[in-house]
């Protein structure tokens, strides 16, 4: 016994030594440029190959039991050039933080939406612009539009009850297309696309292509493209909660399940936004002021521009690997929100209910060749809610009905129903060409029983096309593409499109002629709707005899980059032929013993145009301050009637400063940005002209990320939004420049919490 104790005891002696003399070695491992944290990066160590790891989603790593000594540390990533630093170690914890440089031919990020294939944006032939994820977390944005708006200067908008109305260069969202994820997004009411169903917290990056893109997405792009793509799952598992607060109730929350492993990915995520709402004037104009002036010619009014709202998305994400060739997606969602007016202004509420359903598949050939095909149904309902009872009257073209409506009731105004089917193929023919064929189907259903001449209208849309693009030489390249159209009610058209990109050194050149293509809408060919706006009864009237719209857009642009210094400017005209517009027809005698005062019918005016010039620069200082700045003139005309487009600012200017320090469990980030905007013109009904006033807004947000927790990141955001408490105060009822209510705080917080296999 008393020999076991020795033995005993002279082992452990021994291995004392050998335990203490481990060392452990940690640290970060994060982009030289951005300073952003670099995640699945390889670590190892050069003369020990079977001690290795990888960094986790928020660029931690760590190796552990390694004997004291000198080394050679290596670290790789796709994209970033190898490291190699030769280090000490000691006894115990060792951390090393590591900077990776990017390699110099993926310094730019990927894009997609102007040629439908991924270029770099370097090297892209049709000029995009992009915002990325980190301008998005930088300027915590109430919502996409203004997030858009705040970055690229040709991009305005403004807000109603009935949605967001966004324009590019001058043409508004008639003529913009919205792509989710290279998709046509549907539903909204009239023309605006509801965007309260994405949370910007979501986004991974927008990309924006100006000027008509009929010949790749069909119509309606004639003013150009917006596409926003969503985050991907990328880790085994992650789980995400982003909530913002602000004043007048406002909260916005998005939280989400992401798991990838294997063949299978999964995305859920639940958004919810409220707001309360404000009155910025308790006074509006008195409509009868102009017939007798005796009257006041302001009186109270209890209507908020901006009414309080409450809505929430569910959506569900599916991806399936069958095998090395053939991959299958699904998307679901379901989407809410309701509008509620003050009690003493309406007696109704709004309610709006968006159920879509999308599938697809794509299967790789060889060559990296590849065909694709998607499935999306979209159904969008648009009630009006009553809390109380009340006496309602329809009309309709024949009769006029009087029903009561009891509280909780809901009457349908309209509900649009969505069915298009896409199929893709992108071939490398050779080293020089690559070709996409495609081919669509869109059909449209409109259901509203007390707004158009008939209870439910129809349109079908069939296009084909093809794209190619082919390398001229080392610094030319061309793309051609043509698309063929048939709408059942506007006939066949062709879109074709020309662009070259020339590329010498630092300076891209890019000239581009397309042509674009709108049908008319159904409500534009079937409307049917009496209304009191402006202090007169008047009746709107769809016209089915409406031409199609088209554009032939043109467009030059230089970009320059020299080492940290990015800057373009792009010259553009895009005239409209057979714009669609209201035009006062005499109002019959039936309709005037109803109490119609005035009657408007669409029609096609002859000529518009947009023309203008965009500049933009980024600079990135000390690779910690990074600067962007942007200028837009537009001159957007009517030129049948020769004067302004209604609701365009002809000048408009952005700036955004962002400075990053990096600790090692602590990132800051403060950011400056702000907008100007010109006044804008608008023709009223009763064809008085008025504007709405100019304004600027700076903004003013601090971002505060911790990483003292293995595998979870915690980031505070503080900020002052309308630094400058900027109001216009105009009546109710005027054409507002801007909704902001002034000077307002704002915080939030962003946890994520990852778990993912090292390899």
């Amino acid at each position: 016994m008393h020999k076991f104790v020795v033995v005993a005891a002279l082992l452990i002696t021994l291995s004392l030594p050998t335990y203490s003399q481990s060392a452990t070695l940690k640290g970060n491992i994060y982009n030289k440029e951005s300073l952003e944290s670099i995640g699945f990066a390889n670590v190892y160590i050069d003369s020990l190959y079977s001690t290795a790891t990888a960094s986790n989603a928020y660029g931690h790593y760590q190796l552990n039991k390694l004997k004291p000594g000198h080394y050679t540390l290596c670290v790789s990533h796709l994209g970033y050039e190898i490291h190699q630093q030769k280090v000490e170690l000691q006894e115990g914890l060792n951390t090393i933080d590591i900077a990776l440089n990017p390699k110099s031919e993926t310094l730019s990020p990927i894009v997609v939406t102007g040629t439908g294939t991924h270029h770099r944006i370097d090297n892209v032939p049709v000029q995009t612009e992009i915002i990325t994820q980190k301008d998005i977390a930088e300027l915590s944005g109430r919502n996409v539009e203004e997030i858009i708006s705040s970055i690229s200067s040709s991009i305005d908008y403004t807000n109603s009850s009935m949605g967001t109305n966004i324009k590019i260069n001058g043409l508004g969202s008639d003529y913009v297309l919205i792509l989710l994820n290279g998709k046509r997004l549907t539903g909204g009411v009239g023309s605006y696309v509801d965007l309260t169903r994405i949370n910007s917290e979501d986004i991974a990056q927008i990309e924006i292509v100006k000027g008509a893109s009929s010949t790749l997405y069909g119509s309606d792009a004639i003013a150009g493209v917006i596409n926003i793509i969503t985050k991907k799952p990328k880790q085994n598992l992650s789980i995400t909660n982003n909530t913002r607060l602000g004043a007048y109730g406002e909260l916005k929350q998005l939280n989400s399940v992401n798991y990838s492993k294997g063949k299978l990915s999964s995305k859920t995520t639940f958004n919810y936004k409220q707001k309360d709402g404000y009155q910025i004037n308790n006074m509006r104009f008195n409509n009868k002021w102009e017939s007798n002036h005796d009257l006041p010619y302001l009186v109270p009014t209890y209507y908020k521009p901006v009414n309080k709202s409450r809505a929430y998305t569910i959506s569900q994400h599916f991806a399936y690997d069958i095998n090395n060739k053939l991959s299958i997606n699904t998307d679901l969602s379901w989407y809410e929100k309701r509008l509620f007016f003050p009690f003493k202004a309406q007696m109704h509420d709004y309610y709006y209910n968006d159920r879509t359903a999308a599938a697809g598949a794509k299967y790789k050939l060889k060559n990296k060749n590849f065909i694709e095909l998607s499935l999306s149904y979209n159904n969008y309902l648009y009630y009006t809610e009553y809390p109380y009872k009340f006496n309602e009257t329809f009309i309709t073209n024949t009769e006029v009905l009087n029903q009561t409506i009891y509280s909780g009731d809901r009457f349908k105004n309209s509900e649009t129903q969505t069915i298009n089917t896409q199929f893709k193929g992108v071939f490398n023919l050779n080293k020089k060409n690559r070709l996409s064929v495609g081919a669509e189907l869109l059909s449209e259903y409109l259901e509203a029983q007390y707004r158009l001449t008939k209870p439910d209208v129809e349109a079908h849309t069939y296009a084909v096309y093809a794209q190619n693009e082919t390398k001229l030489t080392d610094k030319l390249d061309l793309v051609t593409g043509l698309r063929a159209i048939y709408h059942n009610q506007a006939g066949f058209s062709l879109t074709p499109k020309l662009t070259l990109m020339y590329k010498h050194s630092n300076l891209i050149h890019r000239l581009t002629y397309s042509n674009g293509f709108k049908s008319p809408t159904l409500k534009e060919l079937y409307y049917y709707y009496e209304s009191d706006r402006m202090g007169m009864y008047r009746l709107y009237l769809g016209n089915k005899d409406l031409k199609p719209q088209r554009s032939h857009y043109i467009s030059y642009s230089t970009e320059v980059k020299i080492k940290a210094l990015r800057t373009s400017i792009n010259l553009y005209i895009n005239r409209v032929n057979d714009k669609i517009d209201y035009a006062i027809i005499p109002t019959s005698y039936d309709h005037r013993r109803r109490g119609i005062e005035e009657t408007k019918m669409r029609y096609n005016i002859d000529e518009a145009q947009t023309i203008g010039i965009d500049w933009h620069a980024a600079f990135t200082f000390f690779k910690q301050l990074q600067v962007q700045t942007g200028y837009s003139y537009v001159d957007a005309r009517n030129l049948t009637q020769n004067i302004r487009l209604n609701g365009v600012s002809k000048h408009s200017a952005t700036a955004k400063a962002a400075w990053t320090k990096r600790w090692k469990s602590y990132h800051l980030n403060l950011t400056l940005a702000g907008v100007y905007k010109s006044d804008r013109f608008y023709l009223e009904e009763d064809l008085e002209r008025t504007t709405a006033k100019p304004y600027q807004l700076w903004k003013l947000t601090s971002s505060h990320t911790l990483k003292y927790i293995k595998s979870c990141n915690i980031t505070g955001i503080i900020g002052v939004d309308n630094i400058l408490d900027y109001v216009d105060d105009s009546p109710y009822g005027s054409h507002y420049g801007t909704l902001n209510p002034g000077r307002t705080i704002f915080a939030g917080v962003n946890l994520k919490f990852s778990k993912s296999n090292k390899t």
